[in-house]
């Protein structure tokens, strides 16, 4: 179980996070650009609910299985990366709102609580997942000759296309990097098989 610090440390920190993603004045410049929209304010409240979500994951019993709430928040996401309602978002404050309720409560609380839940073969596969969306997503924005969101130009649809496909590599590395090392720390000290 968690300490209450450790606790109330989370919790502090997904306030921050809700409140830098949220306030007017950087909100407007996460907004400016389509590549900030989705890769700075996004993660910065799904991050928010993901430190609530593994800070009540430690705290209580669990009562959902790890793969329905993984599930919930992959399909809460994607429904916010529909360039529809991406446009949407950006032309009103209420919208903008309920946006960022969603991506906390709906994406961010359920991955934590999830991720916490869910053993090394679910994690793997959500890895795995993760990788081959960003990747997708990275080339439709770059193979789409039209602007997918009215809101943003072809140039910043053409950046994202680019950060994505970087960042589906770079994550893809780190899970490669990170595999590796817990499978040397697990072979027992003799076990490396001589020629």
């Amino acid at each position: 179980m968690q300490t209450m610090d450790a606790r109330t440390l989370r919790f502090t920190t997904g306030a921050a996070l809700v409140f830098t993603a949220l306030l007017p004045s950087l909100s407007q410049i996460w907004q400016a650009r389509l590549i900030t929209h989705l890769l700075v304010q996004y993660p910065l409240l799904i991050a928010a609910g993901a430190l609530a979500g593994t800070a009540l994951a430690h705290t209580r019993r669990a009562r959902w299985s790890a793969a329905p709430t993984l599930l919930g928040a992959a399909l809460a996401l994607g429904f916010w990366l529909l360039p529809r309602w991406i446009d949407t978002a950006l032309a009103a404050r209420l919208p903008d709102m309920v946006k960022a309720g969603c991506l906390v409560a709906l994406v961010g609380l359920p991955l934590g609580w999830g991720w916490i839940q869910a053993g090394p073969v679910l994690r793997g596969f959500a890895w795995a997942n993760a990788i081959s969306m960003l990747a997708v997503m990275g080339w439709l924005q770059l193979a789409v000759p039209t602007r997918l969101c009215n809101r943003y130009l072809l140039g910043d649809q053409r950046q994202l296309g680019l950060a994505l496909l970087a960042l589906a590599v770079l994550v893809m590395a780190a899970g490669l990097a990170r595999a590796m090392l817990c499978g040397r720390q697990e072979s027992p000290a003799g076990s490396a098989v001589r020629p």
